[in-house]
Formats: C-alpha cells, sequence, structure tokens
C-alpha cells in the first residue's frame, strides 16, 4: 500500500514539474517573440515633439519655383525629421507630437497646447517614466510654459520628478525678448512680458538638463541667457554677407535639418559620448 502511495505521489510531482516547465518555456518564447521595446515598454523615455511655426509655409513665396517636399509643409515637420529619428533611435524612445495649429496669434490653440502637454507630463511622470521635450521655436515657448505651471502648481510646493528628463530647444526665441514682447499682445493672458526679462534654470521646471541650440544669424532664435541652459551653436555661415530672407527662413530650420545637431542632441539625450557639435 505504501508503495502504491509512493508510486502515486511521484507521478503527481512528475505531472506537476512538466506543466511547471511547459509555462516557463510559454512565458519565454512569448517574452522572446515581443520587440524589447514592447517587453520593457514601461521603461522607455517618453520624447514629446512640441512644433513652431512651420518655417516651410514660408518658403514657397519666397523661394518662388522652388518648393519644398509636399510632406514638410503639413504638420509633423519636426516629428519626421532625421533629428527626431535619430532621438528614438538612439534613446529607445517613444516619439509622440503635441499637435497645434502652429499659428503664432492662436491665442486658444496655443493655450490647449499648453494644457495638453502639461496632461502629458502629469501621466508620464505619475508612472515614474522619464520625458524629454523636443522643441522647434514658438515650440519652446509652449514647453517652458506648461513646465513653469506644473512647477508653481500648489504654490511652488510639487515635488520634483522622480525621473527628470531634459529640454531640448532648437531655434528657440525665449531668448529673443522683442519676439516675446509681440507674442504678449496676442496672448494677455501668458506671463511672456515677464518671460522677456527672465528665464528659470532648468531645476526649477523639474528639468534634468537644458541644451539649446541655435544659428547665429537666425533673426528668430538665438542664445538663452539663464543659469543652466546649454547653449550650442551651429556653426553655420550664410551663403553671402547679407543674408537673403529665404536664407534666413532656413536658418530658422538648420538646428533639426543638420545631421551634426541631430548626432549631437541623440548623444546628450541617450547620456552617451557625443562629438563636439560644429
Amino acid at each position: 500500500m505504501w508503495l502504491i502511495k509512493g508510486r502515486v505521489g511521484m507521478r503527481m510531482r512528475s505531472v506537476w514539474m512538466i506543466v511547471i516547465a511547459g509555462c516557463c518555456i510559454a512565458n519565454l518564447a512569448w517574452a522572446q517573440s515581443q520587440s524589447p521595446y514592447e517587453f520593457h515598454a514601461h521603461s522607455r523615455p517618453l520624447i514629446l515633439i512640441v512644433e513652431g511655426v512651420n518655417p516651410y509655409r514660408l518658403l514657397g513665396p519666397l523661394l518662388g519655383g522652388l518648393q519644398a517636399p509636399d510632406p514638410a509643409l503639413e504638420a509633423g515637420y519636426l516629428e519626421r525629421s532625421p533629428l527626431a529619428a535619430e532621438i528614438a533611435g538612439r534613446t529607445g524612445g517613444e516619439a509622440r507630437r503635441v499637435p497645434w495649429s502652429g499659428v503664432p496669434t492662436d491665442a486658444a490653440g496655443l493655450r490647449q497646447a499648453i494644457d495638453d502637454l502639461k496632461g502629458e507630463l502629469r501621466s508620464a511622470r505619475s508612472a515614474g517614466r522619464t520625458v524629454h521635450l523636443v522643441t522647434h521655436s514658438l515650440g519652446s515657448v509652449i514647453a517652458y510654459l506648461a513646465l513653469a505651471e506644473l512647477a508653481g502648481e500648489g504654490g511652488g510646493a510639487q515635488p520634483p520628478p522622480t525621473s527628470p528628463g531634459m529640454l531640448i530647444s532648437l531655434a528657440s526665441p525665449l531668448g529673443r525678448p522683442a519676439i516675446l514682447l509681440w507674442l504678449a499682445q496676442w496672448h494677455p493672458g501668458l506671463p511672456l512680458a515677464a518671460l522677456a526679462q527672465r528665464v528659470d534654470e532648468p531645476t526649477a521646471l523639474g528639468l534634468a538638463g537644458w541644451v539649446n541650440v541655435y544659428v547665429p544669424w537666425d533673426p528668430l532664435g538665438g542664445r538663452i541667457e539663464a543659469t543652466g541652459v546649454e547653449n550650442r551653436t551651429l556653426a553655420v555661415s550664410p551663403a553671402a554677407p547679407l543674408p537673403s530672407l529665404a536664407e534666413l527662413v532656413l536658418a530658422h530650420t538648420l538646428p533639426f535639418r543638420s545631421p551634426a545637431a541631430a548626432a549631437f542632441v541623440a548623444g546628450r539625450l541617450a547620456d552617451a559620448p557625443s562629438a563636439a557639435l560644429k
């Protein structure tokens, strides 16, 4: 009798071992069938792209017969740029554009873009996810205002993000007081006049760092004089000592069209060694 019970017990243990082994193999096979980014989606950084006024829309009238490709005239010009693709590839991040009209005088649209970005930041931060902001032109103003409003909520007593990300501003007007004062006339509800006087440092905005890339002869974007902002100049000279209007518009696009800028910014976000920006 004891021998029979022993044999039955051994068989039951063998069955359970086979079941457990089968489950382990099935789980392993499922994990291997997923891409590394899908399997570790919770650990992927979120890259939020905030565009400004689409500069390509100005090129048709200025360049005459030389037209930019049709897709460039649509919303998503920064999202489709080589810079955005390199950032996503180097960081393994999930890139997502914060849509808005791109019209600088659109008060309701700009306000909505700020609120949408704040919602994205709250959601990602509550999940402990790192968020990097990649912005161009007026998009950097939207990003700054969203970050400043979040930092000031609750009387400024908001705890810093557990995994702070970086702000990348390309051709930003945050260092151009005249542009900010012009915008203030169209957006009286936003602190743009005060922003023309002072820009807060990255840590006050809940950021791990801030990199600003600009072309010195870009009339719309430039250096940002604020503590902790890493200003990087894209050393490209105009074709003539006095650039044409079309060249000035193109200068505003160089920070996201330049391969050197793309490699530098992507390496910076990936926290990997990168060559100096030239």
